[in-house]
């Protein structure tokens, strides 16, 4: 039996898992590592923890009952987005990467806008300028860390540093490069005029590969580390969202069929994927290349959505280990709409669709009755109506959505239903709440050779376990409230 392991490095975590030649999953493990706040707005992680990490998950996946015996022909990886990973000439990091969620490049992100007209920069990379990306990011290091930016041979994406070490070989693919502003989106390479612009040199940034070209082998003191076969192939890989979609089957804009893939992780997407690049003019959506080769997405982000339901657990059942559990109950009882209560889930600032990193969360229409329940139900319906103003744009731009699959750590069942209510489309449980770590190991497989391309099919996925239909009801109050709601931001006081 052949086995791809797909590497998926989170915001938190690494997780590990192993999938046949089938299309079963044969195991799952995970290990955590730290992100680093040395000052307010910085977030920072040591690549070597993630190394320390995936020795770990990888011991413990290998000691797994249904991997005895399993030949282990090919890694993939996938990891989060937007990151800057300082490599040197021997694919060593020269200081600790900084993470998607690092924001201290604000003025960076401004002079972006100001060499190069938004319109432009849109047309050509997908993207407006946000201080998330990597691009910003590398202008700050590059003039507050002149000393460590000589000393810089490659800037790489998280995966691709661990990749770099698996292998031995620096190199990107277009789907995690997309994501970085520094990228011709519809030619699928580096655009040489946006880093001429911002004076970032083109030689600094690893050369690209579709996400499930084989990007080399496992070296020796790499698979003595892990446990694993010298020479086994080891894929590019690619982003965590796209390959997420990939993970659940939504491959190509024609076999998805109009199923978009619903993202409920510590921020929330909606992707789609597209047979061409769809830019919204104003930048509020992501234009990103597909893991699939010929194949592009459109996805609309916001940046707490299990941040938003875990901030509230935190608040109302702080040191209760059972506290999740009980507020979902207790918001399930309260009716839709939460008796007049509106949240909006802009704790960190917000993406898609105002890109405002000043944005505050709030609630508003307060009284005396409410309590814990209707609050976790408020907290649930804002995050739904984000998504659904995401999905709006998408429509804006041709996206034809007709159903949802929805994954991640933040899934429950109120929540898929209120999602459900509020996007009035039926929303499917995801097969595995690990979708891209499984995209990784789809990836890995076909650089293998264990399955086709992924354009021309994947392998068939485990039954999805439940579907939650539309309440016509429930929608039509949904869409009443969802006016309001989406005038909140430009009525609330900039504090």
């Amino acid at each position: 039996m052949r086995v791809s392991i797909g590497i998926d490095l989170g915001s938190s975590r690494v997780k590990l898992l192993a999938l046949d030649e089938s299309g079963e999953c044969l195991g799952v493990t995970m290990a955590s590592y730290s992100t680093e706040i040395r000052r307010p707005g910085y977030a920072e992680q040591n690549p070597d923890r993630w190394w320390d990490a995936l020795r770990l998950a990888m011991s413990e996946l290998l000691a797994r009952p249904a991997l005895r015996g399993a030949e282990v022909t090919a890694l993939g990886l996938t990891g989060q987005m937007h990151g800057a990973v300082f490599l040197d000439g021997d694919g060593a990091p020269v200081r600790h990467a900084l993470m998607w969620s690092d924001g201290r490049a604000e003025a960076e992100t401004q002079e972006i806008e100001d060499r190069i007209p938004r319109a432009e920069l849109v047309a050509i990379t997908g993207n407006r300028s946000n201080v998330s990306f990597t691009a910003p990011k590398i202008m700050w290091v590059a003039r507050n860390e002149p000393e460590i930016f000589a000393r810089t041979r490659f800037i790489v994406q998280p995966k691709d540093a661990l990749r770099a070490r698996l292998t031995g070989v620096v190199a990107g693919d277009v789907s995690d490069a997309s994501a970085t502003l520094l990228f011709d989106l519809r030619a699928r390479t580096w655009s040489e005029r946006i880093c001429r612009d911002l004076g970032i040199d083109l030689g600094l940034l690893a050369p690209l590969s579709e996400s499930e070209v084989s990007a080399g082998t496992l070296r020796e003191d790499a698979a003595r580390a892990l446990g694993l076969p010298v020479g086994i192939e080891v894929a590019i890989g690619g982003a965590d969202a796209p390959a997420a979609a990939l993970g659940l089957g939504l491959a190509r804009e024609e076999d998805a069929a109009g199923t978009v893939l619903i993202s409920l992780g510590t921020g929330g997407q909606v992707l789609a994927p597209t047979a061409e690049p769809k830019v919204d003019p104003d930048g509020r959506l992501h234009g990103l290349c597909h893991v699939v080769p010929g194949q592009w997405c459109v996805m609309a982000a916001i940046l707490s959505a299990a941040a938003s339901l875990d901030w509230v657990v935190r608040l109302l059942r702080p040191d209760d280990p059972n506290g999740s559990r009980e507020l979902l109950a207790s918001a399930a009882k309260v009716p839709a709409g939460s008796d007049g209560l509106l949240f909006l889930p802009y704790l960190r600032g917000e993406r898609t669709p105002h890109f405002d990193p000043a944005a505050r969360g709030a609630l508003v229409g307060l009284r005396i009755g409410h309590g814990a329940a209707e609050i976790t139900r408020a907290v649930l319906e804002g995050v739904a109506f984000a998504l659904a103003e995401g999905l709006d744009l998408m429509r804006s731009l041709g996206v034809e959505p007709k159903a949802g699959v929805v994954a991640g750590g933040g899934v429950n069942r109120l929540w898929q239903q209120i999602i459900a209510d509020t996007l009035n489309m039926p929303v499917t449980l995801g097969a595995t709440e690990h979708a891209s770590a499984r995209g990784a190991a789809l990836l890995g497989a076909i650089a293998a050779g264990m399955i086709p391309s992924s354009a021309e099919g994947i392998p068939a996925q485990p039954a999805d376990t439940r579907v939650m239909e539309p309440d016509p009801a429930r929608v039509r109050l949904y869409a009443e409230l969802s006016g309001p709601y989406r005038e909140l931001y430009g009525r609330l006081p900039k504090l």
